[in-house]
């Protein structure tokens, strides 16, 4: 694969029939499913002709590294999420996957019941965050909704001036355009442009690489009005602070680790994925990457129960963060570092039934401890979120596991409820 550059808005476009040559390369290459040549190209025939799959629509996670593979940019990830944009309009979503809609609080969910069981302490820093009061200066910090459950990892001294504002209610979206939810995904943009306007802010800098992406490249085409002068993610921010010594690194770190790469931090090219890297080789950490990382990473394990057909699917999920795992242990690193809270809440979760030794770290909580700081999200706390993830999937998703119902999502208004609580 050739230097892989920040991608453009064309990246999102629809599927290029006229293009697509039938090489098979798409799903030949996918990290997932890697079919082989002849079998992905009957697959790739079916999805154009709109005929049900063995494998594609049921098995892919919309990481979108098949638009990377192929070489005539037709842009088959946009042809999975049309189809199943039209599978959802046509039959719905199993009862089951209601439990991981981000649309709070319509849908109480995987979320909002772990943060039902946050420390008081966790749920002050939370409720702060939901204040419309004005800026502080020119800079909204967003959270996304997974740093909102792992709030403690905010609490440095390299965060310390940062306005943080957001709340579930917030969320951008992410999930919805990566399981084609069209319609739905416009209604977030509206709401999240009244509460920009709210705020007013000339800037963001945004906690994850995901919600990075959909302000800069996808929420603009969905209704997004709202203009900003910058968006900068905050591994972005990490690497020019230390750069410049604002970061300044005391205690190097004697250990080996392996990356989890974020779904998207191939949208922003190589000199984006090289950014945790130079950060981690900085604090004195050695990288030992798997055979599936930067443009070929497969998703932590969530993307599993994207499809229509998976509906998020439990079992689908572990299965595939229980790949990952292997991957991870094949390398005998002696860490996995992540620099998505939701690779963080996926990983915590799974190793639950995860019966050998895979210690897990966010990348703030390496740097803390190279700036001689102790982690603010102690080993504890972050064991014990893992375990209300995974509590809240028994007991509120596994009991609607068979039932063959189906649901709708309702319109999302512009408005949140008033704001009561913390999430």
């Amino acid at each position: 694969m050739d230097k892989i550059e920040p991608i453009d808005i064309s990246f999102f476009s629809t599927f290029n029939e006229e293009a697509c040559n039938l090489c098979g390369d798409c799903f030949h290459k996918c990290p997932v499913m890697q079919l082989p040549k002849d079998f992905a190209i009957i697959e790739m025939k079916k999805l154009i002709a709109g005929e049900k799959t063995k494998k594609v629509l049921n098995e892919c996670q919309s990481c979108f590294s098949c638009n990377f593979y192929c070489p005539e940019n037709a842009l088959p990830a946009s042809l999975i999420l049309q189809r199943w944009n039209e599978q959802y309009k046509n039959t719905g979503l199993r009862k089951r996957g209601k439990y991981f809609m981000t649309l709070y609080p319509h849908y109480p969910n995987f979320r909002s019941y772990v943060m039902e069981h946050l420390p008081k302490k966790t749920q002050e820093i939370v409720r702060e965050w939901a204040s419309l009061e004005p800026l502080k200066g020119d800079t909204l910090t967003y959270p996304g909704c997974n740093i909102i459950t792992f709030a403690e990892l905010t609490q440095t001294s390299f965060f310390r001036d940062l306005d943080i504002r957001g709340r579930l209610e917030y969320c951008c979206g992410e999930t919805l355009f990566r399981t084609g939810y069209r319609d739905e995904l416009l209604q977030v943009a509206k709401r999240l442009d009244k509460w920009f306007n709210i705020l007013k802010p000339k800037k963001l800098l945004v906690l994850c690489t995901a919600g990075t992406n959909i302000f800069k490249n996808v929420l603009p085409h969905y209704g997004l009005e709202y203009k900003f002068d910058e968006i900068k993610s905050y591994i972005q921010f990490l690497w020019e602070k230390i750069e410049k010594g604002e970061i300044k690194i005391k205690n190097k770190l004697d250990m080996t680790v392996t990356i989890q790469d974020s779904c998207y931090a191939k949208m922003f090219g190589e000199e984006y994925m090289d950014l945790p890297r130079k950060i981690l080789d900085a604090i004195g950490l050695k990288i030992i990457e798997t055979e599936s990382c930067r443009e070929n990473m497969r998703c932590c394990g969530i993307g599993a129960g994207f499809s229509v057909d998976s509906a998020y699917q439990p079992f689908n999920q572990r299965s595939s963060a229980l790949r990952n795992f292997k991957d991870f242990k094949r390398t005998k690193a002696d860490a996995v570092c992540v620099y998505c809270a939701g690779c963080l809440a996926e990983f915590m979760t799974n190793k639950k039934l995860y019966f050998r030794k895979l210690r897990v770290y966010h990348i703030l909580e390496l740097l803390q401890m190279a700036i001689g700081e102790k982690p603010s999200l102690t080993k504890k706390a972050k064991k014990k979120r893992g375990k209300h993830f995974f509590w809240g999937i028994i007991r509120k998703q596994v009991p609607k596991l068979l039932s063959k119902k189906t649901f709708k999502l309702a319109e999302i208004p512009e408005d949140p409820p008033q704001f009561k609580e913390a999430w």
